[in-house]
């Protein structure tokens, strides 16, 4: 601190001259040290990568795990814990994050940074169409942390049938019965247990809930995680006013584990005669390429769209495409297939609300975060905040979500930047600003929480190493038809006094495409989810969980690639079907019943 004074004062003598110059010094200082202290309570695993390069490939490690995300992160942790002696190699194509994604009001501002993958879809004309090049940005974390190092924070199971489904199809062993502890441990481990917490402070959900108990809709708040019909404020990951990093949170109880980060995994070395996995091709940043051995199995924790790319890489896939792409294919599986994802859109209304924040105001509450941790920056707004329904008549079961925002009057701060950061086209930027500059905007966005529409992945030859990513948005005509609904439902919140005596109306952003056909119709509804629809970044399934017998699977309920041995996946990827929610907590119970799995099989002494 004396140092950093002594800095800033010798820069700019004059002005902190003096008693009030000493005082005002001091305040400066106080911030400057506050910002900094954001990182510094958290030291991240050291880089081993120059370490196991200097070891060479006469090293060989008891487990390689491939990607330091959601899920491999926990699965890294937690086997290095409970078995201290085994050797264990965790690889991470990037980095540790920056101090931006520490930030949870920020989350909209770490898209398409470094810690982001920046994928994109291959545009298909029928889907992404008012977004830049016609394709949707799909970020996905890179780094420690992966996803959870940029997401949302939001924590929701999902409904109990989503996992029964799982099992019913042949996966025993992962019904919601069987997973609910493992829900419960990490719920205890991320202290979101207590249904009474008092969350944050927003007149929007106050607002929300009177309108949707004019409709007949319960509101749950806290009381469980779990995604019913009604309104619900969900628990975000953070702590301190702080991102609750899930790698950041489950490396502090990590032993004896090795890290590599910046190293691309470039492909699983298989044995052709035994299909066994036998290791790892990486290259490092520096340029370096090496092949590095397992003695006991590869798991791939690489996610929904690296892993099935890793695996075709290695000669795992669908046969004829691995031979189009020159690669010989050593296990014929559908990898890459029965990709689904949440697909939503932004209706946008006004109020008469008219809330304007100067941007004296804004850097009065950043100062406030910096020296307290409190305040609008310490939470995403209210976007924990979120609603469910069902298109079909008398189902408990929901299949369209609803998520919000709210923009102030002339938003200078995060508006343009989240429109520019998911990715959409001029055009579109220039109509919803212009709305902004009349009105406060309520942001409405239905999301598609049981799409039947399958994409998948596949490599591109002139360039492996970029995975073309085809979302087939829309392709199945029942899901345009339950955001139809969606939309239809909007309109019965729009007419609920609590909406009309704040003024809040629907307004129409200016597409030119759809300008053909008269507003609040279903054509032009249909053009407008074509142009404006998008991912909400819960890509699943590309490596489907399922019995031997299914020949749409990939892997069975141990986890295991159908006809390799010590070839495991755990991540998103083997999903059989999306559950309605979120998806970082079912995907942290995967990794935790992948943990179990792994310890039941090496249990006998012998093994170990």
């Amino acid at each position: 601190m004396e140092a950093l004074g002594a800095n800033i004062s010798s820069t700019c003598p004059m002005p902190f001259a003096g008693i009030t110059g000493d005082l005002f010094l001091k305040a400066v200082t106080a911030v400057v040290a506050a910002h900094c202290s954001i990182l510094d309570d958290y030291t991240w695993p050291q880089d081993n990568a120059e370490k196991v390069i200097e070891m060479g490939s006469s090293t060989s490690y008891d487990f390689i795990i491939v990607g330091a995300g959601t899920a491999g992160s926990l699965l890294a942790s937690r086997l290095s814990y409970i078995y201290p002696s085994w050797s264990i190699l965790l690889i991470e194509a990037g980095d540790d994050p920056g101090i931006d994604s520490e930030i949870p009001a920020f989350l909209f501002l770490n898209q398409n940074s470094n810690n982001d993958w920046f994928y994109k879809t291959q545009p298909d004309g029928q889907s992404c169409l008012g977004f830049r090049n016609t394709s949707c940005i799909w970020s996905k974390g890179k780094g420690m942390g992966g996803s959870s190092s940029i997401n949302a924070m939001i924590y929701l199971r999902g409904h109990p049938e989503d996992f029964s489904y799982w099992a019913n199809i042949g996966n025993y062993g992962w019904a919601n019965d069987d997973l609910v502890k493992y829900f419960e441990e990490q719920e205890e481990f991320f202290n979101i247990t207590d249904s009474a917490f008092p969350g944050y402070e927003n007149q929007w959900y106050d607002i929300l809930d009177s309108a949707w108990k004019e409709l007949g809709f319960q509101a749950h708040n806290y009381i469980n995680h779990e995604t019913v019909i009604g309104t619900k404020r969900a628990r975000i990951l953070t702590q301190n006013g702080k991102r609750m990093n899930t790698a950041k949170t489950y490396f502090k109880n990590a032993c004896n584990l090795i890290v590599m980060k910046n190293t691309i995994v470039e492909k699983v070395i298989i044995n052709k005669k035994t299909n066994q996995a036998l290791g790892v091709q990486i290259q490092h940043k520096s340029g370096i390429k090496m092949e590095i051995s397992a003695k006991r199995e590869v798991l791939l924790a690489a996610g929904s769209i690296a892993t099935p790319q890793l695996l075709m890489l290695s000669g795992i896939g669908p046969k004829n495409h691995l031979e189009a792409m020159n690669i010989n294919c050593i296990v014929n599986l559908p990898v890459g297939k029965n990709l689904q994802d949440h697909l939503f859109f932004p209706l946008f209304f006004k109020t008469k609300i008219n809330q304007q924040l100067p941007s004296d105001l804004i850097n009065i509450l950043l100062l406030q975060y910096m020296l307290t941790r409190t305040g609008p920056f310490s939470n995403i707004g209210l976007t924990d905040y979120m609603s469910f329904i069902s298109t079909h008549n008398n189902s408990e079961y929901p299949d369209i979500q609803f998520h919000y925002t709210y923009f102030t009057k002339n938003d200078n701060f995060v508006l343009q930047p989240y429109l520019e950061g998911v990715g959409y086209n001029t055009e579109v930027i220039k109509s919803i600003e212009a709305l902004n500059h009349e009105h406060d905007l309520l942001g409405v966005y239905p999301t598609l929480l049981h799409p039947k529409s399958r994409g998948e992945i596949l490599i591109e030859k002139s360039d492996l190493s970029k995975p073309i990513i085809k979302a087939n948005y829309l392709q199945h005509p029942d899901d345009l038809n339950s955001l139809l609904k969606a939309i239809n439902f909007v309109h019965n919140l729009e007419k609920t006094d609590t909406f009309k005596a704040l003024g809040i109306e629907l307004l129409n952003v200016k597409i030119h495409s759809c300008n053909k056909y008269s507003f609040n119709t279903d054509a032009y509804w249909e053009c407008y989810i074509r142009h404006m629809a998008t991912t909400i970044y819960h890509p699943v399934g590309t490596a489907k969980m399922g019995p031997e017998h299914d020949d749409t699977s990939v892997v069975g309920s141990n986890l295991i690639v159908h006809n390799t041995r010590n070839l495991r996946i755990v991540d998103a990827s083997i999903m059989p079907v999306i559950p309605r929610a979120n998806t970082m907590a079912a995907t942290l119970a995967i990794a935790q019943k992948a943990v179990d799995i792994i310890r039941e099989q090496y249990s006998s002494k012998d093994e170990l």
